[in-house]
């Protein structure tokens, strides 16, 4: 039989050793919070770095937009670039070119894709491929290094697309066919209903919507009767889908023929046949015409002395294995006011790439 002074050796080790169990547990905790704290702290650091170099990003965009320029064109390989200004020895040149091109080089056809696009003259298509790679800067926009991090961005034109304020029945008509929308009363209500939902009056159009209309089907929203501010308010209007919008896919494939990928909500007016897509493209013009701009855009980068007057663009800030922060804003240069500055239409400090 053990002596009570053994029994309470024993109960005092297992103190011991649940007390160094506590603590343990305790340090690696505590360890642990403090791990914690410091990626807290280093990612809450990195972010705040990555937004001021995406506001980097911005500012070098808008030094490129601040340039003068001959034309804005999307090139095939190099993204946006913008036209040198002539000097004048090719001004000359070029006027005697436009000369040529009015007196009677040019058919109907192209005098009326002419028309669409501002009147802008046609360059001459067949000077040398040397002399016109000299026409634009070519400039690298992805993975500049800066301190710690890099900046990636982008530059897209909003004169590109077709202005839904502004649109008429006419294009709106054309618009809801290309993306799949035949003659017939669905492609009538839609167009009817977004012009009564941009219109100011309530009075509705023959297929149109007004607030008697939405009421009806317990919607709680009415027609706005005021300007599209975001192409999304679109998804509200009747008769629109989000296959009409989104696009759908024609035979297991992905396709882009969706109305966001056509519209924008700007004042981005006349359409830039640089910068526009096929899919715009062909909205505007026969087959014929779009074959031949993109013929041209392909062969010298852009296809006439087109300017564009907004623009998108999308900027990141990055670290290597760390955080990552873009910005996305739509910029305006005004061509009525000389030197006025960029105007900002939009402006959004957390960009959620798609």
């Amino acid at each position: 039989m053990q002596r009570p002074e053994n029994n309470q050796q024993g109960i005092a080790m297992m103190v011991v050793l649940w007390v160094l169990v506590l603590l343990i547990a305790l340090a690696t905790e505590f360890a642990f919070s403090m791990k914690m704290e410091v990626n807290t702290t280093r990612n809450f650091k990195e972010d705040v770095e990555s937004y001021y170099l995406a506001k980097a990003g911005v500012a070098l965009a808008m030094s490129e937009i601040m340039k003068p320029a001959r034309f804005h064109s999307i090139h095939p390989e190099h993204g946006w670039v913008s036209g040198k200004p002539l000097t004048p020895e090719k001004d000359s040149v070029s006027k005697n070119n436009a000369g040529k091109n009015k007196v009677g080089n040019k058919d109907d056809s192209k005098r009326e894709a002419d028309k669409n696009f501002a009147g802008i003259v046609t360059v001459d298509e067949t000077e040398d491929s040397k002399e016109n790679e000299k026409e634009y800067e070519i400039i690298e926009r992805e993975k500049i290094p800066f301190g710690n991090g890099e900046i990636t961005y982008t530059i897209t034109d909003e004169n590109g697309k077709i202005g839904i304020n502004n649109a008429s029945r006419g294009v709106l008509l054309k618009v809801m066919k290309y993306v799949g929308i035949e003659l017939g009363e669905e492609r009538d209500i839609i167009v009817d209903s977004i012009l009564d939902w941009i219109d100011k009056d309530s009075n509705h159009r023959i297929n149109g919507a007004e607030e008697e209309y939405y009421k009806k089907e317990g919607l709680p929203y009415s027609a706005k009767n005021g300007r599209i501010e975001t192409l999304t308010e679109l998804l509200k209007v009747r008769g629109m889908t989000k296959e009409i919008f989104y696009g759908a896919p024609e035979n297991g494939e992905d396709t882009n023929r969706g109305l966001e990928n056509i519209l924008t909500v700007y004042d981005a007016s006349p359409v830039n046949p640089n910068t526009a897509n096929a899919e715009v493209l062909s909205v505007l013009f026969d087959a014929t015409q779009v074959q031949e701009i993109l013929n041209a855009r392909q062969a010298k980068g852009y296809y006439n002395n087109t300017t564009s007057t907004h623009f998108r663009v999308h900027s990141t800030g990055s670290f290597v294995g760390g955080t990552r922060h873009t910005l996305s804003v739509v910029l305006e240069k005004p061509k009525t006011v000389q030197n006025a500055g960029l105007l900002t239409h939009y402006w959004n400090d957390n960009f959620i790439e798609p």
